[in-house]
């Protein structure tokens, strides 16, 4: 990837809802628009190894979820239905009338509840490793342990404790690298900056909305084409959950990346980038 340096960020601030939501833009008003949606616990800035290639084809617009990054929490309850709405205020403060989105892990569920409640709004939609329906994906060991916040309220105080001592984070990271090999956000500071930002109410709130996800009844409303790209090693979903999603969609096509895991929006942007741009041109 090209260094980032010359590329220009903007920095922008809209209330949505009593809440104060922060988005990156980036690239020229005239290319397409690309809305790209982080996952669980993370920040806009997951996206930094994309923006200069993204940016030269597209018009980016790369939120901050409420109550992660710089973003306040919302009012209401924090589930990907409140979400998608965030993204389409924003789309309608930038006029835009017609989006692509892009989103991995739990910012994928936000990216096809979006498409379910907007779908005239919607050029195109691709995500990356979004579970569909709570039945039919894995929760990990490494999960199951982070998913005591959402039973013991103490959890994640301890754990924003923990994101303030750096030097019990590579001790982390070796426990969870042995709990999923594929698992790569522990290997760098990212993690400890997210968690010291992130809201933990917030953190809660969709934490809870995603262990009882139900997108069966929604996915039947999205009338623009779908592309899901899958990892066959993915410890999460199975090949055979995802062939199960796609058939709820009018318009999918499902792209199985050989030896792919549920990281590869991390692991492997140019692949990411790659399949991505050549999907929406």
């Amino acid at each position: 990837m090209s260094a980032l340096s010359p590329l220009k960020l903007n920095h922008n601030f809209l209330e949505v809802f009593g809440s104060k939501i922060h988005f990156v833009t980036l690239g020229r008003r005239t290319n397409p628009p690309l809305f790209l949606i982080h996952s669980f616990y993370l920040s806009w800035a997951v996206f930094k190894p994309c923006l200069k290639d993204l940016s030269e084809r597209f018009f980016l617009v790369i939120p901050d979820l409420p109550g992660f990054g710089e973003s306040e929490m919302l009012k209401a309850p924090n589930t990907s239905f409140n979400y998608a709405q965030v993204l389409e205020e924003i789309r309608k403060f930038l006029d835009c009338r017609k989006i692509s989105l892009y989103g991995f892990s739990a910012g994928g569920i936000v990216v096809l509840k979006y498409a379910s409640l907007h779908s005239n709004s919607c050029d195109k939609v691709c995500e990356q490793g979004a579970p569909y329906f709570y039945q039919d994906y894995q929760v990990i060991l490494r999960d199951k342990l982070l998913l005591w916040s959402f039973f013991f309220p103490a959890f994640p105080r301890f754990l924003k404790w923990l994101s303030c001592h750096h030097f019990i984070w590579p001790l982390i990271r070796r426990i969870s690298k042995n709990l999923d090999v594929t698992m790569r956000t522990m290997e760098n500071g990212r993690i400890e900056r997210d968690f010291a930002r992130m809201n933990l109410r917030a953190a809660y709130e969709w934490g809870r909305d995603i262990l009882k996800i139900d997108l069966r009844h929604d996915l039947g409303k999205i009338t623009c084409p779908v592309q899901v790209i899958a990892g066959d090693c993915d410890p999460y979903l199975s090949l055979a959950s995802i062939d199960r999603m796609s058939k709820f969609i009018k318009d999918c096509r499902v792209m199985v990346l050989e030896g792919g895991d549920h990281e590869m929006t991390i692991k492997d942007p140019d692949l990411i980038v790659g399949k991505l741009t050549e999907f929406l041109k």
